[in-house]
């Protein structure tokens, strides 16, 4: 409890002080194993980019130090860093909430190292059956991303798998609901990302949205471990869109050291790069400035990173719920690594 209220502490002086971002996303690799049909970030993979180990560890020193709450590695698939430990290691070593995003295939023989450095573990699983394995594009990942679940909650990691929802599983929330529940672990859905001239014709209309998100929110009204707020359910059902604060709550650094806004559809501008300046500098300048001045008018995305942290960041529902008990505010930082 005393982590999570460091990590709230930390939160506060964002949220009414500096309005700095406290969750720092990185993309520490874009190489992947899988060939994903409605994700095209492995096409882009290129070699001798990613920043070293060290050049990390200067980024994460400097984030803790600006007041960061969390780091969340991701890719790609992290997992084939072979410093990724190492790298969450000395994350949660300075006092980072440490998060790592895998689709699972290599988690069974990393099960053990990842329970001792990450805070919660992410796991892609987009359905409940071997059908995984052909919108993966990767024969065994289905079997092997659940063997690694098991053997890390064994090995006291804390896991929570993340569903996209698209056109190919539109028939998966009740059976992934019930996956969730048999391995013991959290699930949280997702709409797919719009990669345009790739993956278009598998991304879901609004209406067909609405309607599986009307089925998540029954079996969250049932007791199902779904970890997203009902409010972010609700906006999916009902297309109601809240105004982005994405840059008072996190960045997004590439593999290549470059700071980007994250998943935004409007702004996909470099706006610094760690390898030339320091953190400070980038988000100090005239470009991160102009580009929190943008997305204050922003409603385009309706992705669960842009949406859950947009509802949670509303004055109106933190003087609301701040002094209820049990507090939402320290549920949804033990809950998404926020």
């Amino acid at each position: 409890m005393l982590k999570e209220l460091s990590y709230m502490n930390r939160y506060l002086v964002s949220r009414f002080r500096t309005r700095k971002p406290v969750i720092l996303t990185h993309m520490v690799t874009a190489a992947c194993n899988c060939r994903c049909k409605i994700c095209d970030i492995w096409r882009g993979q290129k070699e001798g980019r990613e920043m070293t180990t060290q050049e990390i560890f200067r980024m994460l020193d400097e984030a803790r130090e600006m007041n960061f709450v969390a780091y969340v590695a991701w890719g790609g698939e992290p997992l084939l860093r072979p410093d990724i430990v190492e790298i969450l290691g000395h994350a949660r070593e300075i006092g980072l909430y440490t998060c790592v995003t895998t689709n699972g295939f290599y988690l069974p023989q990393k099960a053990d190292e990842l329970a001792d450095v990450a805070d919660l573990t992410w796991v892609s699983l987009d359905h409940h059956t071997r059908r995984h394995d052909q919108m993966r594009g990767l024969e065994g990942t289905f079997e092997r991303a659940t063997t690694g679940i098991v053997k890390l909650r064994d090995a006291g990691g804390r896991i929570a798998i993340n569903c996209v929802l698209n056109k190919l599983n539109k028939d998966c929330v009740g059976g992934m609901a019930s996956l969730a529940r048999n391995l013991g672990v959290a699930l949280t859905f997702d709409d797919a990302e719009v990669f345009p001239g790739f993956n278009d014709e598998y991304v879901l209309s609004p209406e067909e949205s609405g309607d599986l998100f009307s089925k998540v929110l029954e079996y969250k009204k049932t007791g199902h471990q779904i970890l997203n707020s009902r409010h972010f359910i609700e906006s999916r059902i009902n297309g109601k869109r809240y105004p982005c604060v994405q840059p008072n709550f996190f960045v997004k650094v590439t593999e290549d050291g470059k700071v980007t806004p994250f998943w935004c559809r409007r702004n996909r501008s470099v706006l610094g790069d760690l390898r030339k300046q320091s953190l400070g500098k980038i988000l100090n300048s005239g470009a991160f400035e102009n580009f929190a001045r943008m997305a204050k008018d922003c409603r385009l995305c309706n992705n669960l990173t842009a949406l859950e942290v947009s509802l949670f960041y509303s004055a109106r529902r933190f003087f609301t719920s701040y002094y209820k008990m049990p507090n939402p505010y320290l549920d949804f930082i033990v809950n998404f690594g926020f």
